[in-house]
């Protein structure tokens, strides 16, 4: 037999991704949570050019990829759960000034029915897939009850008429649609997790409340038949697992032209009228009302899983050069990814710090006048067991005022001699020359007095270098090809400023 990973799963998934980043308890700190609680890093780096920098090459699902991926990384910033939404496919209302002919947009209907054979009005084979939901102007959002469906409209009518308010009961509106509030969009999650394409998914308490399991809000006529009786037939029984669920049908010409819900009743999972067997109704024959059922809980009980959140959105927002320096301006970058769970550099420790520096650092003397340009290769040699060794590296970031270098070294920029050589580490006094600037300087390596110092002062002002120092230099603040590199995008070259904010949002499909 086929079986059927479905799209509950997806969904379960998304929302345990989400509470894996607060732990059992997400009131506890880092400390006490422990491995208990994931985190998970966004990270950006590749500050040297593509070959191609229109064309950004597709990332591959490899290891080789993934440590690649670190040895060109520049920073990292934290994602807190708070970072993160379930969200849905963005469906806006559209007014019919918007539509082609001024007629407005025929929207799908919510059915719990659908399938290959029973095809939403937009040709969708799944609820998830169909347009069965909206969002207004206003940011509110609502499900599509009923769309006008009807024998002689079997795809249902264009909606000309916005839906709004935030009653908890079922509205209908001028054009004949019928539509039940969900819930409104917080001013604050429109600007952090609102994007075009997607929108975040919340449970509105008040319409949870007011949900009744198994209650029968609609009835679509799926064939009129012909020869009923002429007349009106009230409290027809939607025959069910359920109770108490009653209609009201009008025959007119020998045909059903109505069939409305005069009592939703409760617990139903599955229903039918019979519509042969009403009474007084007559011998025609081929009448069909189709019952249409609830989602679990009721309409409004559970949004996530009613409007299918199978996606996660992540917001970052990288601000500046912050974390003293985690971030730096004077560069781009042409990656951006996560990683989950990584460790400190040099520990089997797992990483808790807001902003990380992927870097390597040296410093100079504050007396020191030259100046680094990004992007440019630095080389460094030195004599190690009688045999001149050659570092080799790229710089990242070189801050004047502080006089420190951040650069990287992967296995292309890294390795001397070009190709054929080895990768060696930048250490000592030697003077360390930067090929396009031609700045030739000494590391400090009296510095810090003190081991393990992340700042320096300089005439009486002290600054923070946002890493830890030993003789002059200073390794990344995460180790290398820790934790799992779970998303990995490149793109075209992306500038930092000092007066920029990147507003990053990343959207995980499970």
């Amino acid at each position: 037999m086929a079986a059927l990973l479905t799209d509950q799963f997806r969904i379960f998934s998304a929302l345990k991704f989400i509470k894996a980043l607060e732990g059992p308890d997400a009131t506890q700190s880092d400390t006490a949570a422990g491995a208990t609680r994931d985190r998970v890093y966004l990270f950006i780096g590749r500050p040297q050019t593509w070959d191609n920098e229109n064309s950004p090459p597709q990332a591959v699902d490899s290891f080789s990829e993934f440590s690649g991926s670190y040895d060109d990384m520049i920073s990292l910033k934290r994602v807190l759960a708070s970072d993160t939404v379930q969200v849905s496919r963005r469906i806006d209302w559209v007014s019919p000034e918007q539509t082609t002919g001024g007629l407005g947009f025929t929207y799908d209907m919510y059915r719990h029915d659908y399938s290959p054979s029973k095809t939403a009005a937009s040709g969708a084979t799944k609820l998830y897939d169909s347009d069965f939901y909206v969002v207004n102007s206003q940011y509110q959002v609502y499900k599509c009850i009923y769309n006008g469906t009807s024998p002689s409209d079997p795809n249902g009518k264009p909606s000309t008429v916005e839906p709004t308010g935030t009653s908890t009961s079922i509205v209908t509106t001028g054009d004949g649609y019928r539509w039940k509030y969900m819930y409104t969009i917080p001013v604050a999650s429109v600007l952090k997790f609102f994007s075009n394409d997607y929108m975040p998914v919340f449970t509105n308490d008040a319409v949870k409340t007011n949900a009744v399991e198994g209650e029968v809000d609609t009835v679509v006529i799926n064939a009129a038949g012909t020869g009923y009786n002429n007349g009106t037939y009230d409290n027809v029984s939607i025959n069910g697992d359920g109770t108490g669920g009653r209609v009201s049908i009008v025959v007119d010409g020998g045909k059903i032209i109505s069939a409305t819900v005069t009592s939703g009743g409760t617990g139903y999972t599955f229903g039918k009228i019979s519509v042969d067997n009403i009474t007084g109704i007559g011998t025609g024959q081929g009448g069909q009302v189709d019952v249409i059922i609830p989602p679990p809980g009721g309409h409004g009980s559970d949004t996530v899983i009613e409007l299918g959140a199978f996606r996660v959105m992540i917001n970052a927002k990288l601000s500046y050069d912050e974390g003293a320096g985690d971030f730096p301006v004077d560069n781009d970058y042409r990656r951006i990814g996560l990683i989950s769970n990584p460790l400190k550099f040099g520990t089997t420790e797992l990483i808790s710090d807001l902003t990380v520096s992927a870097t390597k650092a040296v410093i100079f003397s504050p007396t020191f006048q030259g100046n680094y340009v990004p992007d440019e290769i630095i080389t460094q040699t030195r004599v190690v067991g009688g045999t001149n060794v050659t570092a080799r590296g790229r710089v990242i970031s070189w801050n004047a005022t502080t006089k420190v270098l951040k650069y990287y070294q992967n296995e292309i920029d890294g390795i001397f001699p070009e190709v054929t050589g080895t990768q060696n580490e930048f250490d000592g006094s030697n003077v360390i020359s930067g090929a396009t600037s031609g700045a030739a300087g000494q590391p400090d390596v009296n510095f810090p007095a003190v081991p393990n110092s992340s700042s320096r002062t300089i005439n009486n002002t002290e600054y923070d270098l946002g890493m830890r120092f030993n003789s002059g230099y200073a390794k990344p603040e995460i180790k290398s090809n820790s934790g799992q590199v779970v998303y990995i995008d490149n793109r075209r070259a992306i500038s930092r400023a000092n007066d920029q904010v990147e507003d990053i949002k990343i959207v995980i499909e499970f």
